[in-house]
């Protein structure tokens, strides 16, 4: 009788196997790891910065999404407008003025720094008459 023959085929395949590293290999790996570290460390910082900058982009609409509110709800929008400041020194008032409808904004009392402009106003007043008296006397001894 002929005996029993087992059949076997082989093949080629990849299988994951703990292996012992050595020391090049354990140097390497360690360079690995550092750069990786560093990589984690960066891109937690870029996303850091990226979230500060959405949220103050976020911040920037709900305080427009607010301004907004307020004029749809009110019917008035805050801008800027030139105006009129007028100074008047006999009764010490200030009045403000609209330049672009005329209308008066505000009218109160004037303030220390105010009627403190009153003096400089004068004394500029005053150089200015001697600068003019000096001119014209200069003019007239020309004209001798």
């Amino acid at each position: 009788m002929a005996k029993n023959k087992d059949l076997i085929q082989k093949t080629h395949e990849p299988h994951v196997l703990p292996c012992k590293l050595t020391e090049r290999d354990r140097a390497d790996a360690a360079d690995k790891l550092a750069t990786a570290l560093q990589r984690v460390e960066s891109l937690t910082l870029e996303k850091k910065a990226k979230v500060a900058e959405f949220k103050g982009m976020i911040d920037n609409q709900a305080e427009r999404i607010h301004s907004l509110t307020i004029e749809v709800k009110d019917g008035i929008a805050q801008r800027t407008i030139e105006c009129e400041l007028l100074l008047n020194y006999s009764k010490l008032t200030a009045t403000l003025v609209r330049l672009d409808i005329g209308d008066i904004v505000e009218e109160r009392e004037m303030t220390h720094y105010e009627k403190q402009m009153k003096f400089e106003f004068e004394k500029k007043g005053k150089s200015m008459k001697g600068k003019v008296e000096a001119e014209e006397a200069e003019h007239d001894k020309g004209e001798k």
